[in-house]
């Protein structure tokens, strides 16, 4: 089966279309063919590196047979689940073996050696490619999902509608606001009570 990933420029139009500024061909099996999309980039070294997801970005490398994970720049709470998830994945389908799932040399991301392949025709770097193609497939909706919630959030404080926004001045200043006071010291009434009553000894 053959593999065709386009390598594009990773820039704002190519995320939304993918455009055809190469390809690489992928050869799983014998006379069987497929063809599978993502947004990926070849490095110098050959490393396939592979920018769909919103939180994090895999590297292919067929020289070192490993399959690295990286955040993206802003490090956030669902990145490891994501990359959990991935490796997960991998070993279901039998790409990896999770006992090998180490942190790399850069901070919060993780790296796995591939299975040497030991079935006729069948390369260990192609299968990878495959495996991450469907698991960008499977995480799509999430993806999205994100993506219009911060869209909505943005909308939401810069943006905001008659009903949650209010005019300059519409809302009269008070004198007083809040429940604190700056004349109670730390620890309240108390502590100043205590002041008071060494001052007088």
């Amino acid at each position: 089966m053959s593999v065709n990933i386009k390598i594009v420029p990773d820039d704002s139009s190519t995320q939304e279309s993918l455009g055809a500024s190469g390809a690489i061909k992928i050869k799983i099996l014998k006379d069987e063919s497929t063809k599978v999309e993502m947004l990926a980039r070849r490095a110098l070294n050959g490393d396939i590196m592979v920018y769909e997801h919103d939180l994090i970005d895999v590297v292919v490398s067929p020289s070192k047979k490993k399959v690295v994970v990286f955040p993206k720049e802003m490090v956030q709470r669902e990145t490891y689940p994501v990359q959990n998830r991935f490796f997960r994945f991998l070993y279901k389908k039998g790409v990896i073996d999770q006992g090998d799932v180490q942190g790399g040399n850069v901070y919060s991301s993780l790296e796995c050696k591939l299975h040497e392949s030991v079935i006729s025709g069948v390369d260990e770097v192609q299968s990878a490619l495959f495996a991450v193609s469907l698991f960008m497939e499977e995480e799509r909706p999430d993806i999205l999902a994100r993506k219009h919630l911060q869209h909505d959030l943005m909308t939401y404080h810069f943006e905001p509608d008659q009903e949650d926004s209010t005019e300059l001045g519409e809302v009269p200043h008070e004198e007083k606001k809040g429940s604190l006071d700056h004349r109670t010291r730390p620890f309240g009434y108390q502590y100043m009570y205590s002041l008071l009553r060494e001052g007088k000894n």
